[in-house]
């Protein structure tokens, strides 16, 4: 064939789909049930702890009506945040510099409540840290003290010679979300919503490229707020904000130009992507509503691998959760994202920890060119229909919240806690019977596996003496009226502390039960720790015997099977394995020493078993198998339970940690 000098092109390619019969969903169906034995395709469906059903094939008749909506961002990069940690400023302003070369875009500063060194932040301090980013975007999650610190970092910028029109960022105040995980507020709502105001008025006289405040969705999240509730909550939220912005005087437009999101993402991949999907329409829907203009109909998202789901036992797979999460978080359309360090459930993060984090980024752009693709999801049948199904769902459960008082009523009456009550509960039982497994945790958990290293916290270097703060402060007498005069009075050097003593309020602090805050893998992990103390007190783990009868292979996946459920739990088995009978396999439990035993063996040698077994003193006799029709009387001949894939893991470990005599202090 001569060469025409054309470059070869896809349509060269012949297609080879043309050559086959094209199959109907019908046909599909048909095979599905021969291959399942199913006489429907109902079994196949699955209900998510969001309540919205997930069928196992979608078509284009399952796309929305009407023409897709552009929902993600529009370019196709997204920014790479860091945590920083202000408990030690030295180690902070280090951490900072290394991320700055490891390719961090952006930075989160954060404080720890349950830490009082944040306090005595000064501007000269955070001055040093801003060097240190390099001029990067820096958002504060600052909780209670988000004021104060915001007023100190602008004071900051202008000690380094820099404009106000130079921050980048989030000063992230969020009044709600603090009160509902910290259960209180330095003032009342109606000073925090005026303290907002006047930072958005700020923000928008001073640069364009800061936004003022925030609503997080973390503390729903750490409740046990399903994707629908997530939803719901974060525009009722953005509601309550915007309807007393008004109030304050600041209009819907300049107001929504200066709020963003921030999200959770978990480990449901398809769930987590379409959630950040349907944030955006949503927010699109509110902001058409009051008014506001294309430009502010488009909500910033920053997304962070969810602390829900870190685990403090084989902490290493944190690891691969943190990038199947950023990878959901980009093809979801975030625009900023943060990935926890693997260990940030054990300790403050160590280098490797945050190297590794920071390389989740690396990846999914250079290698996997994901950085190179607007908006991946774009058309899929399953993601469009999920999206539109999660903020029909989530939009219907907001109405509700609106029309029963809006979410501050509804937070501090209890009503949120006690519906996210429920949902947890639902997760949890979940977790329980290992439908939602966790990876080294409640499913292939390693006893041999050591705990990571806790290291000693150093004291960083004092910021400012606490006397000369003071006497700072009092030389300024007056309360400090407004943001921009906190930003006057961090500059002569007040501290954080002392500054947000300085900010007025009209009445009581706020107050509230602050919401249930959980990591999924703690009731596992705490069988676990119990395990450990009674190691370490006796020298022995506790244990169960397992009764194994045959030699199949059938057999051997039981007892594999018996052994990680209980290993789950700190119980390590002893195995009486190719056993002849009731009489061996009685001997060989007298020799173990144990109270529990387990049968693995065939079903017509189970009855025998148990009875023996309990007449020489075993106090818990389980099967290692489902119920079946016999389960009748081998209860009877004293068999308590059975091990198997869908049973209440939690419930069953716990019962034999306390027949073993464990204590779980």
């Amino acid at each position: 064939m001569a060469d025409s000098g054309r470059r070869p092109s896809f349509d060269d390619v012949p297609s080879f789909a043309a050559a086959f019969e094209r199959p109907s969903l019908g046909d599909w169906e048909a095979a599905a049930r021969r291959s399942l034995g199913l006489r429907t395709l109902e079994s196949l469906t699955v209900e998510g702890l969001a309540g919205l059903a997930v069928s196992p094939l979608y078509t284009a008749d399952d796309l929305p009506r009407g023409p897709l909506p552009a929902v993600l961002r529009e370019r196709a990069s997204w920014e790479a945040c860091c945590t920083v940690d202000l408990r030690e400023p030295e180690a902070a302003i280090r951490e900072t510099m290394a991320a700055v070369s490891g390719g961090a875009a952006s930075f989160w500063f954060a404080v720890d409540r349950r830490s009082s060194s944040w306090s005595r932040l000064t501007a000269a301090v955070l001055a040093e840290l801003l060097e240190a980013t390099g001029g990067a975007p820096v958002y504060l999650d600052g909780r209670a003290v988000t004021p104060a610190l915001a007023a100190v970092m602008g004071a900051a910028l202008r000690r380094r010679g820099a404009a106000a029109a130079d921050l980048r960022g989030g000063f992230d105040f969020d009044p709600l979300g603090t009160l509902a995980a910290n259960g209180t507020m330095p003032w009342d709502l109606e000073s925090c919503h005026q303290l907002m105001a006047d930072m958005v008025r700020w923000a928008e006289e001073h640069t364009a490229g800061m936004r003022a405040f925030a609503v997080s969705t973390l503390p729903y999240a750490k409740a046990g707020a399903d994707a629908v509730q997530e939803l719901a909550l974060a525009m009722a939220t953005a509601v309550e904000y915007l309807r007393r912005l008004e109030r304050a005087g600041v209009p819907p437009e300049p107001a929504c130009r200066r709020l963003r999101l921030v999200m959770p993402v978990g480990r449901d991949l398809f769930m987590e992507t379409a959630k950040l999907r349907a944030a955006r329409l949503l927010w699109a829907n509110v902001a058409r509503a009051c008014g506001a203009g294309p430009e502010s109909r488009r909500l910033p998202l920053h997304a962070v691998s969810s602390p829900v789901t870190l685990t403090t036992r084989d902490p290493w797979v944190n690891v691969l959760r943190g990038t199947a999460q950023a990878y959901a978080a980009v093809v979801g359309g975030a625009d900023v994202l943060t990935v926890l360090p693997f260990d940030s459930a054990v300790r403050r993060p160590d280098a490797l920890a945050r190297r590794l984090a920071l390389n989740t980024h690396n990846i999914l752009r250079e290698e996997c060119r994901l950085d190179q693709v607007a908006d991946p999801a774009h058309g899929s049948y399953f993601v469009e229909r999920l999206t539109h199904d999660l903020a029909a769902a989530a939009w219907a459960r907001f109405q509700r919240l609106e029309a029963a008082g809006g979410m501050a009523q509804q937070l501090q009456s209890g009503a949120v806690a006690r519906e996210l009550a429920e949902s947890l509960a639902r997760r949890r039982q979940a977790i329980a019977t290992r439908r939602d497994p966790i990876t080294g945790v409640s499913s292939f958990p390693n006893l041999d596996e050591g705990p990571l290293e806790r290291r000693r916290r150093r004291r960083g270097a004092r910021p400012l003496p606490d006397d000369e703060s003071t006497a700072v402060r009092r030389a300024l007498g007056s309360p400090t009226a407004t943001f921009a005069e906190g930003i006057e009075d961090a500059a002569e050097g007040i501290s954080v502390r002392d500054l947000l003593e300085l900010f007025p309020g009209h009445g009581e602090p706020a107050e509230m039960a602050a919401l249930a805050a959980a990591r999924d893998a703690e009731p596992f992990e705490r069988l676990r720790d119990a395990s450990d103390r009674q190691l370490e007190r006796s020298g022995a783990r506790p244990h169960a015997f397992l009764a194994v009868l045959g030699h199949s292979a059938e057999r051997r996946a039981a007892v594999a099977a018996v052994a990680g459920l209980l290993a789950a739990g700190g119980i390590t088995t002893v195995r009486g394995e190719g056993l002849e009978g009731a009489a061996d396999a009685v001997a060989a439990f007298a020799a173990s020493g144990s109270r529990c035993a387990v049968i693995c063996a065939p079903d017509e040698a189970v009855p025998e078993l148990a009875r023996e077994l309990k007449a020489h003193g075993a106090l818990r006799v389980l099967v290692g198998a489902r119920p079946t029709a016999g389960e009748p009387s081998w209860r009877s001949a004293g068999v308590d339970g059975f091990i198997h894939p869908t049973a209440d893991a939690l419930l069953l470990l716990s019962d034999l940690l306390e027949i073993e005599g464990v204590r779980r202090d």
